[in-house]
């Protein structure tokens, strides 16, 4: 399972969404306390902003976090109202390369899942893929769920289903192909300028991945945070029911939303 920060709100540096607080981001690469599997992020990282257009900027390299000492300077120079950041703990089966790294960038969207569809390549991802356009599929440049995810939550929305709708088509989905006894937690964000967009659940049997929230952090005044573990001791952090979906709004405002299942 993957680690992810997103931030929406007044324009804060991307470092202290990567670097803030005695149990960042960063320091979850190695020493993460609420992963339901493997026992370090290492696998790769990612960043994904706002650039002065609009559109979303990534960052992403497929290796420890750690081995970048220059990214610390590099994100103090940087500015944003809205970001995602993912440290990646690779799905077995899958390769870990710059293809699998989240978020992933598409059409003006950044999408990031923390989780996993069990045996993808071997049962489901024929099946996922098959309802997508023939250019989206012409698209994919990977093997991973993620990415398979991503491009039907993009379709949905191009369909005229909300993001958070679209998002949940997928799991629904996913939900349907799974055999007795079988579970997937599924985490899923997506983020443009218009906000960023979390369904926060599982399938199954199994448990959600942590996720916590918490408003205007002394960091970020007036701005959203959502981690999957808290970044610092500070006990406003409240966690994050499973089966929830949430909007943060560009000005920082958090919203729950009600998601319908999808037909």
């Amino acid at each position: 399972m993957c680690r992810l920060v997103t931030y929406a709100g007044p324009p804060v540096p991307l470092e202290a969404l990567v670097f803030h607080g005695s149990h960042s981001l960063y320091r979850q690469s190695w020493a993460p306390r609420e992963l339901l599997s493997g026992s370090v992020n290492a696998d790769g990282y990612g960043i994904v902003w706002c650039g002065p257009d609009g559109d979303p900027v990534r960052l992403a390299r497929a290796e420890p976090i750690w081995y970048d000492g220059d990214l610390r300077r590099l994100l103090s120079t940087i500015e944003t109202p809205i970001a995602q950041a993912t440290l990646r703990n690779a799905t077995p089966g899958l390769p870990v390369d710059r293809a699998g790294v989240l978020p992933l960038v598409r059409e003006g969207w950044a999408f990031s899942l923390n989780g996993a569809v069990p045996a993808f390549r071997q049962r489901h991802m024929q099946a996922l893929r098959k309802p997508l356009s023939g250019e989206r599929y012409a698209s994919l440049t990977g093997v991973s769920d993620a990415e398979t995810l991503f491009l039907g939550v993009l379709q949905g929305i191009d369909e005229g289903r909300t993001p958070h709708q679209a998002m949940r088509a997928q799991v629904d989905a996913v939900a349907a192909r799974l055999e007795d006894g079988a579970s997937a937690a599924l985490t899923l964000v997506l983020s443009s300028e218009r906000g960023i967009f979390t369904l926060h659940t599982a399938v199954g049997d199994g448990a959600c991945n942590s996720l916590y929230h918490v408003d205007s952090p002394a960091w970020a005044p007036g701005g959203s945070v959502f981690a999957s573990e808290p970044l610092d001791d500070d006990g406003a952090w409240t966690p994050v029911p499973a089966g929830s979906a949430w909007t943060q709004h560009p000005d920082g405002r958090v919203e729950r939303v009600v998601v319908a299942p999808s037909d």
